[in-house]
């Protein structure tokens, strides 16, 4: 796997020795996983992440590019059962322009949770206490009502997912310290 995902210019940073592949089952894609390179030779050590189905792989930058590569190909299956991973990934791959955005699992974990920790942000199953959420049966689109970590701040949000995976994200209000205990 290792060799088939770096280029010429990685040889030296991922070889068989030095780092380590790992893949995710992605619940809201058909037939692509998530597959993480961490070369742990360096320090300190780094990963690199592709969505892929082990011919194609798709560098996860930032951008939400590979997302929109996996919507044309059909590859998207937005459901009551996988909207709440999709979005858990989506905050965690791509970079808004309102900052981190974490899905809380109430509004207690705000002030102790840790933008740092990868394992948290990562995790796709964490279900928020008290989340609404909604499709329009018209429309396909969902509407969520959740407690997140908005740009550091304890908010609760509506967050609006599209048929084709478009997320946009809307503060409501603050979570005040009664809402936190």
């Amino acid at each position: 796997m290792i060799g088939r995902v770096k280029s010429a210019a990685e040889a030296m940073l991922f070889t068989p020795v030095t780092s380590e592949a790992k893949c995710t089952r992605l619940p809201f894609f058909n037939s692509f996983l998530l597959y993480r390179l961490t070369n742990f030779s360096s320090l300190p050590t780094f990963s690199m992440d592709f969505i892929s189905n082990g011919e194609t792989f798709h560098y996860m930058d930032g951008a939400d590019t590979a997302i929109r590569q996996m919507v044309d190909q059909g590859e998207l299956v937005l459901n009551a059962d996988t909207i709440l991973p999709y979005l858990h990934f989506y905050y965690c791959y791509v970079r808004l322009p309102e900052g981190e955005i974490i899905l809380l699992k109430n509004a207690a974990e705000a002030p102790h949770i840790d933008l740092y920790d990868e394992e948290r942000r990562e995790s796709l199953d964490i279900v928020p206490e008290g989340i609404h959420i909604e499709q329009d049966p018209s429309t396909g689109n969902f509407l969520i009502l959740a407690p997140a970590l908005y740009d550091s701040s304890p908010m609760e949000v509506l967050i609006t997912v599209s048929a084709d995976g478009q997320v946009t994200t809307l503060p409501k209000r603050m979570l005040t310290l009664e809402k936190m205990q």
